[in-house]
């Protein structure tokens, strides 16, 4: 019997090497289970791939996915560490826990005597201080759920990343240099901000992303389909995010849309769109040492390429805008005055150049819709983007511009985000965002139609345009 026994245990750990390349053939081997499509799908990249991002609908297995993943890294790779993380103790401990635990007792028993499942660590019995998987909540605004993993044979787990702080991601940057390490993020895409969010939109060249959607799912019963179609609709945010694990059009309270920034994001011009309209210069100063100086040149409709500083002084940056004033010839100059900003518009106006302070906490010009001028000029540029207006094929403007969240003051009134705030979440401060904002502070003409010169007839942006793209505008981009 004994001898018997010893032939088992070898042929199993024969396999061992074939099962590292193959984990859906683990899972068959060792569970007696077969993985659905989508399981397949994210054991086969969290074992070709160091990222791996899901986003999913309801039901559709991907937690026990996880827990076959973290299963298959823990028996096949020795000395193998799994940090785990979710941003709540319910999603840890009563979830993915308890898939963890659930499949482990599924394990062939060979392998199963190897581990001890705890409340939340997994722990190899020969050497439970250097081969385990442990779960730890994310707190938000801290990064210590996964810090303090080093050395090779590690993968990180992040359940409901949607719902995780991008400062509890900061420690995975540098282990997933180290070859053989990864990262496993899943999760339903509630928010449209964030780490999670930008492995599939700016970063996704960097990862492999998978989405689960729950009508293809054996896992999902038709009924649910079909309660969710009916109560809020196919075309609803919620049947997307909940059901085909799409990104919804806009957060609740995002006061620009994805889509509205996508639709502008490198639209083509002809020059009879814009051409006629005054040119208008934007500058934005950093104020803190991880800004960016930003200058935007906009004549009407059209927006071009940004220009983007870091850790300059505002005598230099001074000197761009006014090389930009004498070269291009704006019909006016918008600097966001505030912090550092006072130093650059003081060296422009010795310069001889005539600048439009833009001081955001002002009083908004329509005091009774927004509350400040901050909340106002970027309420015109939501406007003018819905009117056609176009940005550069640019990762870091339409981040910005997608980034701030809105609510109503005391009086209703519109009030953008405040960019500490922004930073509490995670995000970078909407510099290129707030470059453009600027050109909206006021209504300007094109020097040329001043005076005598100006026309008779009321300066329209969209002249030329056809009457089929000019249809229910009733927004004066300038």
């Amino acid at each position: 019997m004994q001898t018997a026994t010893i032939q088992v245990t070898d042929v199993l750990d024969s396999y061992l090497e074939q099962w590292q390349q193959e984990p859906v053939l683990f899972v068959q081997d060792t569970m007696g289970v077969d993985p659905t499509l989508h399981q397949n799908q994210l054991l086969n990249s969290v074992a070709h791939k160091p990222r791996t991002a899901v986003k999913s609908g309801h039901g559709t297995g991907k937690s026990s996915g996880a827990a076959m993943a973290i299963w298959w890294k823990l028996v096949c790779f020795p000395y193998a560490r799994v940090p785990v993380t979710a941003p709540t103790a319910h999603q840890l401990e009563d979830i993915l826990w308890a898939e963890l635990s659930k499949w482990g007792k599924k394990l062939e028993p060979h392998f199963r005597d190897q581990f001890d499942i705890k409340s939340k660590k997994v722990v190899n019995r020969a050497n439970p201080d250097d081969w385990f998987a442990v779960g730890r909540t994310a707190r938000r605004g801290e990064s210590d759920a996964l810090q303090g993993f080093h050395d090779d044979n590690l993968m990180f787990v992040v359940d409901e990343a949607f719902g995780v702080h991008e400062k509890n991601f900061e420690p995975v940057k540098g282990a997933l240099t180290q070859a053989g390490n990864s990262i496993l993020i899943m999760g339903n895409p509630t928010d449209l901000t964030g780490y999670a969010a930008k492995a599939f939109k700016k970063n996704r060249a960097r990862w492999n992303c998978l989405t689960f959607n729950s009508e293809d799912s054996p896992l999902v019963s038709a009924e649910y389909v079909e309660e969710m179609e009916a109560e809020y609709g196919r075309n609803s945010d919620i049947f997307k995010v909940r059901v085909q694990g799409e990104f919804p059009r806009a957060a609740f309270n995002q006061l620009i849309a994805h889509n509205l920034a996508d639709a502008a994001r490198g639209k083509f011009m002809r020059p009879e769109m814009y051409q006629h309209a005054a040119k208008l210069l934007g500058v934005d100063v950093a104020r803190f040492g991880d800004d960016r100086s930003v200058i935007t040149k906009r004549q009407g409709l059209l927006t071009h390429p940004q220009q983007k500083f870091y850790g300059i002084d505002t005598m230099t940056l001074a000197g761009h805008v006014a090389h930009e004033i004498t070269t291009w010839k704006p019909d006016a100059t918008f600097v966001d005055v505030g912090g550092m900003g006072a130093g650059v518009v003081d060296r422009l106006r010795q310069l001889g150049h005539e600048v439009i302070e833009v001081n955001f906490g002002d009083v908004a010009t329509d005091e009774n819709k927004y509350h400040n001028k901050r909340s106002e000029i970027w309420g015109e540029m939501m406007a003018w983007l819905k009117a056609g207006g176009s940005i550069p094929d640019d990762d870091d403007l339409v981040d910005d511009l997608v980034g701030p969240l809105y609510a109503h003051d005391s009086k209703q009134r519109l009030a953008l985000e405040r960019k500490r705030d922004m930073k509490k979440r995670g995000l970078a401060s909407p510099d290129c965002g707030d470059s453009l904002a600027v050109t909206f502070a006021e209504k300007v003409s094109p020097k040329s139609w001043r005076g005598d010169a100006q026309p008779k007839v009321d300066y329209d942006p969209l002249q030329g345009l056809p009457d089929s793209e000019t249809s229910g505008m009733d927004y004066n981009p300038i």
